[in-house]
């Protein structure tokens, strides 16, 4: 997945997944250079997959993140085991409701960094009926954070508009437009972002 940011973030992200039968195996690779913080995150996050049931699945991931403040060299390391829980819903033959939940427990060698925080994200998908060219898909999503730690929603991540494209036999694209809002102290502040995911499968 990559974000291209209009505020001084960016994000340049890929994951890969393996399925078989009722399991999917992950993996996500993310780097971002912020530049109104001049720091650089890297990640490495490996993911497993199940069905539960028909409209419910389960998922467990680690995720492994390092840290750099340019401004004084000092590295962190942050792990973040994560735990989910997601039905989905078939609406028609072609609308698609897709509930994320994750939990993640965040360990860090940086204590202002520390918090533990839950997720939630709501997504409606529409598969066109034909395909026109590539494009595929359209999406709309809402996924709001909560800090457990200040009790608080920090953070909304808004996509009015998302499209997908199958751009190989292994690989597909996502294009969109996504509003974040976050609330570091007392007040929200928003940033606009044209970001892409990439997928491939195995």
């Amino acid at each position: 997945m990559t974000h291209h940011r209009f505020s001084p973030r960016n994000k340049y992200p890929h994951a890969g997944h393996w399925h078989h039968e009722k399991n999917t195996v992950g993996l996500f690779l993310a780097n971002r250079y912020d530049t109104g913080d001049v720091a650089i995150m890297q990640l490495a996050s490996p993911r497993f997959k199940r069905e539960l049931a028909p409209w419910l699945e389960g998922g467990i991931g680690l995720s492994l993140l390092q840290l750099k403040d340019l401004k004084t060299d000092e590295r962190y390391l942050q792990s973040r085991p994560e735990l989910e829980l997601n039905p989905h819903f078939t609406l028609t033959d072609h609308l698609r409701l897709d509930w994320r939940n994750r939990m993640e427990w965040r360990w860090n060698e940086r204590e202002s960094l520390k918090g533990n925080r839950l997720r939630h994200r709501l997504q409606l998908g529409w598969t066109l009926p034909e395909a026109h060219g590539p494009l595929t898909r359209i999406f709309v999503s809402n996924e709001w954070l909560i800090d457990l730690n200040r009790h608080q929603w920090t953070e909304n991540r808004v996509v009015p508009l998302g499209l997908s494209f199958k751009t190989s036999a292994h690989t597909d694209l996502d294009l969109f437009y996504m509003l974040v809002s976050t609330k570091p102290k007392e007040s929200w502040q928003n940033e606009s972002i044209i970001g892409t995911y990439l997928q491939v499968k195995f």
